[in-house]
């Protein structure tokens, strides 16, 4: 099935490439207002030219302020090696949900 252009007069142009400072700050501050929501609209609503996949995935991996990033400690690797012992992958749902990490791979 082949997808046909559209030429609506709604029809915004969406930016792609990296995220400026700026769109940063006013996903933060209308999340902080508004919460978090249905994605399409959270990016039209706050006036970002960027898809709503784009604005929850900027969201979730870099900007939400419960995402821990450097360095895990020797405890924590052994629980993760603990864990991939006992429940092989599976254990990534498990680890995310405790210790508040947000592995991209695994």
């Amino acid at each position: 099935m082949e997808k046909k252009p559209s030429n609506s007069s709604q029809d915004v142009e969406v930016r792609k490439g990296p995220w400026t400072m700026e769109e940063d700050l006013i996903l933060i501050n209308y999340i902080a207002n508004h919460g978090e929501g249905v994605w399409n609209s959270l990016a039209r609503s706050a006036g970002l030219k960027r898809t709503g996949k784009s604005c929850r995935l900027r969201w979730l991996n870099y900007l939400r302020p419960d995402v821990r990033r450097g360095n895990i400690t020797p405890e924590e690797q052994l629980l993760i090696m603990e864990l991939h012992a006992k429940w092989g992958n599976r254990f990534v749902i498990l680890f995310i949900g405790i210790h508040g990490f947000f592995l991209l791979y695994v």
